[in-house]
């Protein structure tokens, strides 16, 4: 009997070809990267037998292989599900995890608390200094009126004073902010000038300019309570019986080279108007000596101040730590020292002056001072070697407000030098003095 030829299986046959229509196509694209997608279908494929080849898909046809190595209907579409499911993971992964509360809170703790740092450290400082900055400024304005206050000249009523001339116009201190007794003394050098034929500000021959300071009674030393007192300030009164004349500032580097020698400038920090400093009490003796010569007067009319008449001056009246008062707050307008400054010396009469016109009284350098130190009344301490060294006075741009006051003493061997020591002069009267109008020339 003959036997039918075998039909082929149609299902079967259908899907190999179902199959090999979606390989030659081209794979759709997707949010796979390509090594994704690699790896994805590897892990599909089925794993060759040991001693085999593996053959893709398609390449041997139903009759020639096994009906064990046929694939089925989930076998086949095995690619694109294992691709679907690959690209569902990615996806859920890339997804951001939701926050919980807890994390939230923490964050708007650490939010506040940067913020509030950000004002404390940085913004009140600045806004500070700022308000600062407004306030000098106002005062620094108001002293500008105040300072307008024009002098009248003495003119012809002047003494003739050798080697001075009148300065005009010269202007009256201002008050503003100085301690009780400032206003009087300035009445009284504005009365003495009067009175006396002696200008209240005066120039010599190489420009140097000096105020007056009127004959008085001072008070030295400093009360028991003051802020910073040092032991050796016993507070006692003494008398001032001869007018003088202060340098209005300490004696400047252009000053110093005038005398000495243009290339002699001993100064760490240069600058004409500066102060000389790095001098020795006996370099500020050689230059008084140096400049009465120059001047062609007697040795001792420039000279330096004794301690007590470098305090009178400085004090101008006051019987407080400052010349503007006790709080040393306010320094910062009169002095240059540590809290403003700790860096170098600064050009002379950039802050404000006491009573009697006076600058720099309070900080820039240590001012050399003619005696050597002494004990005031009522110390007992006994002698030892730093009685052989003379004074300082006024403090200095490296130091502490307390050692700027007014009553502060100090004292250093003579050959001492250093970037903080400078000084300043007086010019006392002769008694050989005629008047203008008897001596126009």
């Amino acid at each position: 009997m003959n036997k039918l030829p075998e039909q082929p299986d149609t299902n079967t046959d259908d899907l190999v070809k179902k199959n090999a229509r979606e390989q030659q196509q081209p794979t759709p694209k997707n949010d796979l990267t390509p090594s994704t997608t690699s790896a994805n279908t590897a892990s599909a494929a089925p794993p060759a037998q040991a001693g085999t080849e593996a053959s893709p898909v398609g390449d041997h046809s139903p009759q020639d292989r096994p009906a064990s190595a046929l694939p089925e209907n989930n076998t086949i579409a095995a690619p694109r599900n294992a691709a679907a499911g690959a690209a569902g993971t990615i996806t859920a992964t890339a997804s951001r995890p939701r926050l919980s509360r807890r994390r939230i809170v923490i964050w708007l703790i650490e939010l506040v608390v940067l913020l509030a740092a950000t004002e404390h450290f940085i913004l009140k400082p600045r806004l500070a200094r700022s308000r600062a900055e407004k306030d000098q400024a106002a005062r620094t304005a108001k002293q500008e009126q105040e300072v307008k206050e024009v002098i009248r000249p003495l003119a012809e009523r002047a003494r003739v004073l050798p080697g001075l001339s009148e300065v005009f116009p010269a202007y009256l201190a201002p008050l503003t902010g100085l301690a009780d007794g400032s206003k009087n003394m300035r009445d009284t050098q504005l009365s003495v000038s009067e009175q006396e034929g002696l200008p209240v500000e005066v120039v010599n021959s190489i420009g140097m300019a000096f105020r007056l300071v009127p004959a008085g009674t001072g008070l030295i030393g400093s009360p028991p309570d003051e802020q910073g007192r040092g032991s050796i300030e016993m507070q006692h009164v003494m008398i001032f019986p001869h007018h003088f004349y202060m340098g209005k500032y300490e004696v400047t580097q252009a000053q110093w080279r005038q005398v000495m020698g243009e290339k002699n400038n001993p100064s760490h920090y240069f600058g004409d108007s500066r102060p000389v400093e790095e001098v020795s009490w006996y370099d500020a003796l050689r230059f008084t000596n140096a400049l009465c010569e120059h001047e062609g007067l007697p040795l001792g009319t420039y000279r330096l101040p004794s301690e007590t008449e470098w305090e009178y001056a400085c004090r101008a009246g006051t019987s407080t730590a400052y010349c503007f008062g006790n709080n040393p707050k306010h320094l910062d307008l009169w002095a240059d020292y540590a809290d403003n400054n700790y860096q170098s010396t600064r050009s002379v009469g950039q802050r404000r002056p006491n009573a009697l016109g006076l600058y720099d009284m309070h900080g820039n350098v240590w001012e050399w001072c003619l005696n050597k130190y002494t004990n005031y009344p009522g110390d007992e301490t006994p002698e030892a070697e730093y009685h052989q060294w003379p004074t300082i006075r006024g403090g200095n741009w490296h130091v502490a407000a307390p050692e700027c006051r007014s009553a502060n003493r100090c004292r250093l061997p003579g050959a001492s030098v250093g970037n903080m020591l400078g000084f300043r002069i007086i010019r006392t009267l002769s008694t050989n003095v005629t008047s203008n109008e008897n001596n126009p020339h």
